[in-house]
């Protein structure tokens, strides 16, 4: 099952159904935005006129529509997320959105003309505030490089503790070069630990996207490892698992990377976190691993296009 806890599209819908503003984070489908807001505003409509209160979310087969809305200025915002996702990250972030909408552009909203040119410049907010970046977790064995690896990337390293006192290092990541995504966050933990207080790390795991698996490439620690993925992919089916094998440098012990990926039947990278460029691979590993895993997968959805259309012509 694929999961990305990504936002995909946003639209803010003004009086009389007029899209006032829309975005989308990823490469879609060309659709008329004109119909979708209509379509929007009058199934919100409708739930009020039969005094069903106001629709908090719609429901798809491939995709879930999370709303809010401006009583006093007849708004209404609407985030579109993968259907496994969890509300949570997003409804905070449409909330954000719809805050400073309203605060930026108050004296249009309360002389209401029907122009939406004046929206256009939300575009630098949004992509600064609103877009959830991709999750990645980096998991391996005591002494397999995770850490060195981590180390490879600039930027402070970011300790947090969650409400059960369990501590995750985390680092932001910034990217050039990579459509539609510009920073992926990049979390480390010990993988027996992560296996064995694996109910302590269920927030964890629902926000991860990819998994990213550290191995020394000896025999030893293949073997192990395999065990402690066998025991891992069940808990967390939405995340894409990868391997890096580290320590290639070492040819008398370690597996190759092709050996390791036929063995594991998981997409596996050939490292050596000590080499001079390991820098600037590591960073070319993460961007193949997001475009197969987030950018790709996005395109293979359809995402609204025919969807929205055609599940709204059968219901209503």
């Amino acid at each position: 099952m694929w999961g990305t806890h990504l936002i995909l599209k946003i639209f803010i819908i003004g009086p009389g159904g007029i899209l006032c503003y829309s975005k989308n984070f990823f490469e879609q489908i060309d659709i008329d935005e004109e119909m979708i807001s209509g379509f929007l505003r009058a199934i919100s409509d409708f739930a009020r006129e039969i005094k069903g209160g106001e629709i908090k979310a719609l429901t798809f087969r491939k995709f879930n529509l999370i709303y809010s809305y401006s009583i006093e200025y007849n708004c209404i915002f609407v985030i579109v997320i993968d259907k496994d996702d969890l509300e949570e990250e997003a409804r905070l972030k449409l909330e954000v959105m719809k805050k400073e909408f309203v605060e930026t552009y108050k004296p249009y909203l309360e002389n209401w003309t029907g122009n939406v040119s004046v929206f256009k410049n939300f575009d630098d907010f949004i992509e600064e505030n609103i877009f959830i970046p991709p999750k990645i977790l980096l998991i391996g064995e005591v002494g397999v490089g995770k850490t060195t690896i981590m180390d490879l990337f600039p930027g402070e390293t970011i300790i947090e503790l969650d409400g059960n006192l369990i501590e995750t290092i985390q680092k932001p990541i910034d990217f050039i070069g990579i459509r539609d995504i510009k920073q992926c966050v990049i979390r480390e933990i010990d993988f027996n630990e992560l296996v064995e207080n694996s109910r302590f790390y269920k927030t964890l795991l629902n926000s991860t996207d990819i998994i990213l698996i550290v191995t020394n490439s000896g025999a030893t620690n293949l073997g192990r490892t395999q065990r402690l993925i066998s025991l891992l992919k069940p808990i967390v089916p939405k995340a894409d698992f990868y391997i890096i094998a580290n320590f290639q440098d070492l040819k008398d012990s370690a597996f190759s990377p092709e050996k390791i990926e036929d063995s594991f039947d998981i997409k596996t990278f050939g490292f050596s976190a000590n080499k001079k460029e390991s820098k600037d691979e590591i960073f070319l590993i993460l961007k193949e691993i997001l475009r197969t895993s987030i950018l790709e997968k996005q395109k293979m959805k359809h995402f609204i296009a025919t969807e929205t259309t055609n599940e709204a012509e059968h219901r209503f």
